[in-house]
């Protein structure tokens, strides 16, 4: 016997497991609908079921007493597409639909607005949100915070008077995801725990199958050893996940809009901007 006929021997061996199992991949439906059909579903659930993206959120204004300014900042908040405005005079008329989670927030304006809308030592808009749901009541404030300084950005600019200079101001600048579009972090980052569960389950899927066909005890009494046993379960299935994953890519690119930097083969350099 040659001293290369172990090597020849174990790779024969491990050719041989290759084939089979690449062979009951493409006999077993279930394998190529679990890589192939679950991953675009539960892309398609991710991408159009789930946003963080701001959309219309139901608002209370309570205006305590009407004026111009009054009038000026309703119209302002009315106008913005982030908002959805009902209006009141009293603000007990919302609190039961904030308790329940009708709307998102409540904006009040005091009978004294427009004697506090610009002095900057008081705050002149109380905003009224519901703690127990963080993401709603941080999109609420941090919009309303914004409205009101660009409200208040044209008022000065519509009385001819220059706007009061801010003490700290910030210019914040994103870079992978300029648009801050939630689709964007959520299809790419559901890509990988869709692959990472759709490995563990068709591995495990086959180790099941495996012992419920009592083919893996006659596995193991022939002369294969572990480590190509596992070689031999894991090539077919990291193949088919390595489709499943291009697939997923493709749908991420194509038909959500995610942008993709760089090269898919030689992932070197990356843009950021």
């Amino acid at each position: 016997m040659t001293p290369h006929a172990p090597f020849s021997h174990k790779w024969r061996r491990l050719t041989g497991l290759i084939t089979k199992e690449a062979r009951q991949v493409l006999r077993d439906p279930s394998s190529v609908l679990i890589a192939g059909v679950m991953p675009l579903l539960l892309l398609f659930l991710f991408g159009y079921g789930v946003t963080f993206d701001p959309r219309e959120l139901d608002v209370a204004l309570v205006v305590e007493q009407q004026s111009s300014e009054t009038a000026s900042f309703q119209a302002a908040l009315e106008n913005s597409t982030l908002f959805e405005v009902e209006v009141g005079r009293d603000r007990r008329l919302f609190e039961r639909d904030l308790s329940l989670g009708k709307i998102g927030g409540l904006i009040v304006l005091p009978a004294d607005f427009s004697a506090k809308a610009f002095r900057a030592d008081s705050a002149p808009v109380q905003v009224i949100v519901d703690g127990s749901d963080p993401n709603t009541a941080y999109l609420v404030s941090g919009y309303v915070e914004l409205l009101w300084g660009n409200w208040l950005e044209q008022e000065w600019i519509r009385r001819g008077r220059p706007a009061l200079p801010p003490g700290v101001q910030l210019q914040p600048q994103v870079w992978f995801n300029p648009e801050i579009s939630s689709r964007n972090y959520l299809v790419p980052g559901s890509v990988a725990i869709i692959l990472t569960t759709i490995g563990a389950l068709l591995t495990a899927l086959v180790v099941a199958r495996e012992w419920e066909r009592g083919t893996m005890e006659a596995l193991l009494a022939t002369p294969v050893g572990i480590f190509e046993l596992l070689i031999g379960k894991l090539v077919p299935y990291y193949l088919l996940g390595m489709g499943s994953m291009a697939l997923a890519v493709i749908t991420a690119v194509w038909l959500f809009g995610v942008p993709f930097r760089g090269s898919g083969l030689l992932p070197k350099k990356w843009s950021v901007i």
